[in-house]
């Protein structure tokens, strides 16, 4: 608080500044707290203003009415205080070469991204993108908005999904309406009859009719089937079985193309067709491993009835713009939402491969589903294939610390070059995620008290940017409501 200064010789002020009008006065000592002058007349003028060493302005009438007032105005400060005066410019932490994500919570800037675009200027080195966060936390909202409906803005851009989740009336996916909007209708798969089929032995996901295509493709996607559906990997006796059985399955197809009842003949009579010498307990052993295999891939026929039993349905077309893989109607436990996953992911593959040059996001909200289990061999090589041939994997996952450590799912995540980082919910699952993408060890509280709708995102080797998810009024309607996708 300004204390009053002591006594000033009002007179003498009035004869230096007459004498030099545009001079300070030289500085006078004063006691500890003064910051207050008192005119003549006894009224109080506020410090700092009149405060020696202050450069006075002289006005001749002012000065007879013993009036002065400081050229400038300013505030008493340090040189410590004032570097804030020159605080640095805080630089924007992204380019505007993608799609807008939205702002940076330090900066306020506009934060831009897009994985196809990044890989193609060199700035990161797979288009693959991995989302994780606890439920509820914003990542539908950012999947459906930065990598569904700001892409499709943009010329020659497609988008594949799969749609898992239903909306709120619980008759079709949270895309269905969108999927409209964009002159096509969802693929719906159903046990219940009506749906589409997706055949496994389709020579675009066994690449049978591609030279270019991986020869054993369609020999992983049948071990993975049988894998789903017996619950466990299998032997070498089994594997040598079902390696025999596609081969001779694929030979004897003559003019239609082959269905997955096609392979069971050749597995129930495994020894019949081995085209080796087998002695009598090897040959009764590869009998055994056969009818086991054949078991496997009967179950699964019949578990799923109309789903995977015939050929490929003719609406199952990669579209224009959006193509979605309703899953809605699928049951939940078993095999059939993840086999219908790996093979929608093995199929975009072998039609973008006879139809190669748009930018495609290939997008799964339950990423687990083709990480995890025993696809996820075929979707690592799946991966480095679709970098080639243009398409970005993007997959959200929850509680990445129930990842084993040793698991080709840890591979596939780590590889990812785009990593959008939500809130986590329990201490082992903010570890993982410290240590899976790379964080600094300080980021452990923010990824803990992270609030909905903001996250972090890693961009390459990039230090990670704090992100506000910025959404217009339609992208609200359209990610909130059951008219649109319904998702948070």
């Amino acid at each position: 608080m300004a204390s009053q200064h002591p006594g000033v010789d009002v007179q003498s002020l009035r004869a230096t500044f007459a004498a030099k009008p545009d001079t300070a006065p030289e500085p006078q000592p004063q006691e500890a707290g003064a910051g207050k002058y008192k005119r003549a007349k006894g009224q109080v003028v506020d410090a700092p203003n009149t405060l020696p060493g202050s450069r006075l302005r002289s006005f001749a009438t002012l000065a007879r009415a013993q009036w002065y007032s400081p050229l400038a105005h300013g505030a008493l400060s340090t040189t410590r205080q004032a570097e804030i005066l020159h605080a640095a410019a805080i630089a924007p932490p992204t380019d505007n070469q993608g799609v807008a994500i939205g702002r940076d919570v330090l900066s306020r800037s506009l934060v831009a991204h897009d994985p196809h675009t990044a890989y193609t200027r060199k700035v990161i080195s797979s288009p693959a993108t991995v989302i994780v966060g606890h439920v509820g936390t914003g990542k539908s909202s950012l999947l459906k908005t930065v990598y569904v409906l700001r892409p499709l803005i943009l010329r020659d851009r497609r988008v594949v999904v799969l749609d898992k989740k239903a909306n709120d009336a619980g008759r079709e996916g949270e895309y269905a309406e969108v999927t409209r909007s964009f002159g096509a209708e969802p693929i719906k798969f159903s046990v219940r009859g009506g749906g589409a089929v997706l055949n496994p032995l389709d020579p675009r996901i066994t690449g049978a009719d591609d030279s270019g295509a991986d020869p054993t493709a369609g020999v992983q996607v049948l071990r993975a089937l049988a894998e789903m559906s017996g619950g466990r990997a299998l032997d070498e006796w089994e594997d040598a079985v079902l390696r025999t059985a596609f081969a001779k399955t694929m030979s004897a197809a003559q003019i239609r193309t082959p269905v997955l009842q096609d392979v069971l003949p050749f597995l129930f009579a495994a020894a019949d067709h081995a085209e080796r010498r087998l002695s009598s307990s090897a040959s009764e052993r590869y009998d055994q491993a056969g009818i086991s295999v054949g078991f496997m891939l009967e179950r699964f026929l019949a578990d799923f009835p109309g789903v995977f039993d015939g050929e490929t349905s003719k609406n199952v077309q990669l579209n224009e713009r959006l193509t979605t893989f309703d899953m809605s109607n699928l049951p939940d436990d078993g095999p059939a939402i993840q086999a219908v996953a790996a093979l929608a992911n093995s199929w975009l593959l072998g039609v973008v491969r006879r139809d190669y040059g748009k930018p495609t996001n290939f997008i799964t909200e339950e990423g687990w589903h083709l990480v995890g289990g025993p696809y996820a061999r075929v979707f690592q090589s799946n991966t480095k294939l679709a970098r080639d041939l243009g398409i970005a994997m993007i997959i959200a996952l929850h509680q990445p610390a129930d990842i084993p450590a040793d698991s080709v799912a840890r591979a596939i995540i780590k590889s990812a070059d785009t990593v959008h980082i939500f809130r986590q919910a329990r201490r082992e699952d903010i570890d993982a995620v410290v240590e899976l993408f790379g964080l600094d060890a300080d980021t452990r509280d923010t990824v803990g008290s992270l609030p909905q709708g903001q996250h972090l995102l890693k961009i390459g080797n990039r230090p990670e940017i704090r992100v506000e998810h910025i959404r217009s009024a339609i992208e609200v309607e359209l990610t909130n409501t059951d008219r649109g996708m319904g998702g948070k």
